[in-house]
């Protein structure tokens, strides 16, 4: 009897690590959240090179220096905590807005062995994209210590720019860029440290990134192509949730009193009103 009760011990201390809302008290175990977020652009660890060849013979040696920038955003909306999994703590979706921006330098080297001295040309672009962003996640928490859990998230999220802005000094040479779709479709992980700060109020800083990209089909790459680079989006999230509370119970009132001749059940005389 001992050994047979053995997995169902693991599986309820399981579940009791998994949980991290509370099933008693005052609080429901659904609420809100709200994402303040800065986000930053990382450009590739190996900066991309091109040879230009342009008409009259002349070739020109092209290398990029992508240049990520910090910007912000927001997002708002509504968790529920997920019943009987040992795998998915809770779940959430929100919508927001976020910003996305970068640089991208170039120097271009004409390729004449002949010049004593090299003639190099120099420019830069820079974007700043605005998204409205929605958000479908999946979560899985941990408790480290009676007030402190590691959450680990799986989601997906859509993209839809609104506004855009971008310049490119090239110098007069034929650089020509990419520039991503309107609409981007991604699949996303993150990782964060949640802290309970009271009954009904948590806080986790996260950090996010894309993992897949589904539209605008690029090889399922997680990267976003802008100009002749690919940029990484991070989103470092600062994220509280905040437990709805539970309706107050009150008694049942009566609309009329009670006449003299009606009991509890019926009437006085007998005649039930059933």
């Amino acid at each position: 009897m001992c050994l047979l009760s053995l997995p169902i011990i693991a599986f309820c201390q399981q579940q009791k690590k998994n949980d991290i809302f509370p099933r008693f008290g005052n609080y429901e175990r659904k609420g809100w959240i709200i994402s303040p977020m800065l986000t930053q652009t990382s450009g590739p660890i190996k900066d991309q090179k091109q040879r230009l060849f342009l008409t009259g013979d002349s070739i020109f040696d092209v290398d990029y220096d992508a240049r990520g920038k910090t910007a912000f955003g927001i997002e708002v909306g509504r968790f529920y905590a997920i019943d009987n999994s040992w795998l998915i703590s809770y779940l959430d979706f929100s919508l927001g807005v976020k910003m996305l921006q970068g640089a991208e330098k170039f120097s271009a080297t004409l390729d004449d062995p002949d010049r004593s001295t090299p003639y190099n040309l120099q420019g830069e672009g820079v974007f700043k994209h605005m998204y409205a962003t929605a958000s479908f996640n999946l979560s899985n928490a941990q408790e480290l210590t009676k007030t402190v859990f590691l959450k680990n998230t799986i989601g997906i999220n859509g993209d839809y720019r609104i506004s855009d802005s971008q310049e490119y000094f090239n110098r007069g040479l034929p650089i020509q860029g990419a520039y991503p779709s309107q609409f981007i479709f991604q699949a996303h992980y993150s990782i964060g440290i949640g802290v309970q700060l009271s009954q009904n109020i948590m806080v986790v800083p996260s950090v996010e990134t894309p993992i897949v990209t589904f539209y605008e089909y690029d090889d399922l790459k997680s990267t976003m192509a802008v100009f002749n680079s690919r940029y990484r989006p991070f989103l470092f999230k600062l994220t509280f949730m905040v437990l709805d509370k539970k309706p107050g119970r009150k008694c049942p009132t009566r609309s009329k009193p009670r006449k003299s001749s009606e009991t509890l059940f019926g009437m006085a005389d007998g005649i039930r009103p059933w």
